[in-house]
């Protein structure tokens, strides 16, 4: 099952039903422009009101397009989209709580979003599609925008290697689909590496950035959300090539090389039970 979801099984889709009267979808709370529950599952708590200062942020940071378009078009199926963000966020808590992690969990956010509504329109046909991939290129774009005006332009070789890898990786796993080969432990290693190792390991890096992490602890955490990234793809793709103990322990071994604290134990507890709810 999906991420931090025992009611749904497919953290892919979004609901159908869309257009200026959208159906109720009970992860949403009415009258705001981006879902975010009332309450949300155990395993965010230790970091729910950061969660919600982050897509204050968000909302505030969008032109009035790009708020609409995520009003309209904004129907998860689970929590997955937190994912990002909480990475970025326990990752800072290992090093300060005074700094301010708000920004970089954006950032994340916006190359999740971004990507989710492109891959989303493969799906989709004619005017949808057309939705669907404009609102990606939007997104995406807004980040460099975004960059720009927080003079954090020192971060855009950063992001645009991220975005390219996960590019590849997509367009790498969709060649072979469309070719109905049967991909080995190579590829679908390399392909999740790319989707979901480099994007989950780049959100625990900057968490430790933003915090001042020095160039060893940096390169650690970017290590354990690689292993971590890749374990999550395993289980949400439903490869059985490979196995996810197998690179979640990976990470676990690194992230014990940083010195204990009880914010360190907070991120392996948020981590297992990531996937206590993926085993569901």
């Amino acid at each position: 099952m999906s991420v931090n979801s025992k009611t749904t099984s497919n953290n892919d889709k979004y609901s159908k039903k869309r257009g200026s009267y959208p159906e109720k979808n009970p992860l949403l709370v009415e009258g705001y422009i981006f879902p975010l529950p009332r309450v949300l599952p155990p395993v965010w708590h230790p970091i729910e009101q950061e969660l919600r200062v982050v897509f204050g942020r968000l909302v505030a940071s969008l032109r009035p397009a790009g708020r609409l378009l995520l009003k309209e078009l904004m129907q998860p199926s689970d929590y997955e989209y937190l994912l990002p963000p909480g990475l970025v966020l326990f990752s800072g808590r290992i090093f300060s709580k005074e700094r301010d992690q708000y920004l970089p969990a954006v950032f994340m956010e916006l190359v999740y979003l971004g990507t989710k509504f492109l891959n989303l329109a493969g799906d989709l046909r004619g005017k949808e599609q057309q939705m669907f991939i404009l609102t990606g290129d939007y997104l995406c774009s807004h980040l460099f925008h975004l960059l720009y005006e927080t003079e954090k332009l020192f971060l855009l070789e950063r992001f645009s290697a991220l975005i390219t890898a996960m590019n590849e990786g997509f367009s790498s796993e969709e060649k072979h689909r469309l070719k109905r080969s049967k991909p080995g432990k190579t590829e679908i290693k390399e392909w999740l590496h790319k989707q979901y190792g480099v994007f989950y390991g780049e959100s625990c890096a900057l968490g430790g950035l933003f915090a001042g992490c020095d160039k060893r602890e940096h390169s650690l955490l970017k290590e354990f959300g690689t292993a971590f990234g890749i374990a999550y793809g395993i289980h949400k793709k439903g490869y059985n090539l490979l196995s996810a103990d197998e690179f979640l322990e990976k990470g676990f071994q690194v992230l014990s090389l940083l010195p204990y604290s009880q914010s360190r134990r907070e991120l392996v507890v948020f981590a297992q039970r990531v996937f206590e709810y993926c085993s569901a």
